[in-house]
């Protein structure tokens, strides 16, 4: 069933949707993440290669996956505080 939502979401809207709520959050576990964007791990994993930064794989550095309290916990990048101020700019 999440796979079908998040293909008839499409991966833009899936960023979109993740982006939003780290710009209102500033860090989300993965657990959060992936209840709130009714995602799979391994749907939420791709989508935060996309985000992120790897050496292997690229991806557009906007988040960083880290440890708070021993989980873990996604955040934003100055790249991607950058865009959600862009963002909220754009909603003004």
């Amino acid at each position: 069933m999440a796979e079908e939502i998040s293909t008839e979401r499409g991966t833009e809207d899936l960023v979109i949707a993740l982006m939003q709520a780290l710009c209102s959050e500033k860090a989300l576990s993965l657990a959060r993440i992936g209840k709130q964007l009714d995602l799979r791990r391994s749907q939420l994993e791709r989508l935060l290669l996309l985000l992120g930064h790897d050496e292997c794989w690229g991806g557009m550095g906007y988040v960083a996956q880290e440890e708070q309290r021993g989980r873990p916990v996604i955040t934003l990048t100055e790249k991607g505080q950058a865009l959600c101020a862009q963002m909220l700019d754009a909603m003004v």
